[in-house]
């Protein structure tokens, strides 16, 4: 039996709205947990490296696919990912793969096309750019590589995610308990206390464990009046209909109607400079969710968020509230990095050269809340070792979420999807 080279990817997201947005010191115009927000604003020329790298796009593109093959699976549910959570643990990981098992997680990635020298640089300034939001905007990213006591793993794989990850390093006995908590307590901080647990044990073969932690919170540029909010019957996957609180809101918006693909979409602004948007894809009734996002892609999907328009109209959508888990090993063997998977063939020796490793499992945990302030989000990924036909309407249009949509939470200056998810039906 080899040892193994677990990765146990444990996303963890949670998108909330808080009613008092300054409780707890959790204003999103606050300085990160102390240590987190400690980069500097990219430059132009880092910025422009960035957008010629393609590493963006390739994240857009690798999350959706990714998306896509978790919905599929149960096509009914509701889902929500974290695909640039996932793309930065797994960008760790790839650090330290060579030969076939390389060749696979970059060309499922979308990054094959990208020497080490640029990935890792891009990475860097992708986490700049993120982590420096306007006013009513937050973003924080933390790594975490956590490796068993005793254990000699390649210095340059160390260096690197220290270098261009950002990456806290630490040797732990695996077989201590308090290791978990350790862990554990980790990933409550770097999430402002949104996931104080990814961990209940660390199986005996684990090597090393990888986290990225990423937080998000937005308060709308123009939030809902909660005097607005009334109750309206939401038309869920499976035909019945139960009622919601729907929040409504007259206003100017970013609006997409697109009558060859049969949907609506509308862009929901956060904070002064609004940078970052929710967008919400809603399909007619003639069609479903699932068909539209059945012709989504990373190329679509840059298509039709340049086809957005400014316009008058009314915004209804519901308050929701969801806990998530999925395992993401098949969907990713799905998508081409089997080998990884594979204890006899994975090839990890530029993580570690002294024994086989391979990854054993990736997981996601996530939690979502979306309200009349706002959105709040926390995601924790532990790796452990071991031409359409556009209308833009002269009428004000309108916008009722009453049936199943697609929602994503999108940085426009980076082009980055951070979060993305589908809403079947409400609880």
């Amino acid at each position: 039996m080899h040892p193994v080279l677990k990765t146990l990817l444990t996303l963890t997201l949670v998108l909330s709205a808080c009613n008092n947005p300054t409780q707890n010191g959790n204003n999103p115009s606050n300085p990160a947990t102390p240590g987190l927000r400690t980069l500097q604003a990219p430059t132009t020329a880092e910025l422009q490296q960035v957008q010629d790298s393609g590493l963006a796009s390739a994240n857009t593109r690798f999350g959706v696919d990714l998306f896509q093959k978790v919905v599929a699976a149960q096509p009914q549910a509701n889902h929500f990912i974290s695909p640039l959570s996932v793309s930065i643990a797994l960008g760790m990981v790839y650090n330290g793969a060579a030969g076939e098992t390389r060749a696979e997680m970059g060309k499922t990635l979308q990054v094959a096309g990208l020497d080490s020298s640029q990935f890792n640089q891009a990475q860097l300034t992708l986490r700049k750019r993120l982590m420096n939001q306007g006013t009513g905007v937050r973003v924080d990213l933390a790594n975490a590589l956590w490796a068993k006591k005793g254990t000699e793993f390649n210095p340059s794989f160390v260096k690197t995610n220290q270098d261009f990850f950002g990456a806290r390093v630490t040797a732990l006995d695996f077989a201590d308990p308090l290791s978990v908590q350790t862990i554990n307590a980790w990933a409550s901080e770097n999430t402002q206390g949104k996931i104080p647990k990814v961990l209940s044990q660390i199986e005996a073969q684990t090597l090393m464990i990888l986290m990225n932690a990423i937080y998000f919170k937005g308060t709308w540029t123009t939030p809902f009046e909660k005097g607005e909010t009334t109750p309206k019957d939401f038309k869920q996957a499976n035909g019945q209909s139960k009622q919601v609180q729907m929040m409504r809101r007259y206003g100017k918006y970013r609006y997409l109607r697109d009558s060859e693909n049969q949907f609506q979409a509308v862009a929901l602004p956060y904070g002064q400079d609004k940078a970052v948007n929710m967008y919400v894809f809603l399909p007619d009734s003639e069609s479903s969710a699932n068909a539209l996002l059945g012709k989504l892609s990373g190329d679509t999907l840059s298509d039709w968020l340049g086809k957005f328009r400014s316009q008058d109209g009314e915004v209804m959508l519901p308050r929701f509230k969801m806990e998530y888990e999925v395992n993401l090993n098949e969907a990713l063997k799905q998508m081409g990095m089997a080998q990884a998977f594979d204890e006899n063939r994975a090839n990890f020796t530029e993580l570690i050269k002294s024994t086989q490793a391979f990854i054993s499992q990736v997981k996601q945990n996530s939690f979502v809340e979306v309200n009349e302030e706002g959105t709040e989000a926390a995601a924790v990924t532990t790796v452990t070792v071991g031409a359409t036909s556009v209308q833009l309407p002269q009428e004000p249009f309108s916008f009722q979420a009453d049936h199943p949509f697609v929602y994503l939470i999108y940085d426009q200056t980076t082009r980055s999807v951070l979060f993305m998810g589908l809403l079947n039906q409400t609880s």
